[in-house]
């Protein structure tokens, strides 16, 4: 699936993004991590100042949690969330890669770990913390701890390389199969969530 390119004429983004800073070829392997591990920073040191814990204050660190209570939701390495992640990943890399076919995939996942990490300072936010518990969400939500803010982002990662190699028509598929079975098994989802933030069900 190809959108609509806007300009035939390459913008300074779209060099930057297709050659690198300097002009030279394709932007380097080193500067593209280095960027998505700068914004890991920003985020953590956003959650930080919000008053996030590093960890959970409550019990010891999980791999993976099914709890939806105060002390545990969204503070583990993984939750049910996390397939939420893995499916805003697997959007972000189909909608940058119809928008800007012709960028390296470094450079698309840059703009995609950018977008993750846009949205989990967004998340964080006590506006947004209030928002989500005003909703008919499961359990109670405090915020993410750091440490399950940055595995958020590893999904959301992990998910731009499964669109990657699935393609769209796939991704799609696996989304909606995905999208069902939270929706079946925790009465939540990315389209169900969205739905009741914005106050339609």
């Amino acid at each position: 699936m190809k959108l609509a390119y806007p300009n035939a004429r390459d913008s300074s983004l779209d060099a930057l993004a297709t050659t690198g800073p300097g002009g030279a070829g394709r932007p380097s392997l080193a500067l593209c991590v280095l960027l998505c591990l700068a914004a890991n920073a920003l985020a953590a040191l956003s959650l930080w100042l919000f008053g996030r814990p590093l960890v959970p204050v409550q019990e010891p660190l999980r791999l993976w949690s099914s709890s939806f209570e105060l002390v545990a939701n969204s503070q583990h390495l993984s939750d049910p969330y996390s397939f939420m992640h893995v499916l805003f990943g697997a959007g972000l890399y189909v909608f940058v890669d119809g928008l800007k076919p012709g960028w390296p995939a470094r450079s698309k996942l840059v703009v995609v770990v950018l977008g993750s990490v846009v949205w989990e300072i967004v998340e964080n936010t006590p506006p947004v913390v209030r928002l989500f518990n005003e909703t008919s969400q499961p359990g109670a939500y405090a915020g993410d701890s750091i440490v399950n803010s940055l595995s958020d982002t590893a999904c959301v990662t992990l998910g731009f390389f499964i669109a990657r190699l699935l393609g769209w028509r796939a991704t799609l598929l696996a989304a909606v199969v995905v999208e069902i079975a939270l929706v079946v098994s925790i009465h939540d989802g990315l389209v169900l969530g969205t739905l009741r933030v914005l106050g339609t069900v």
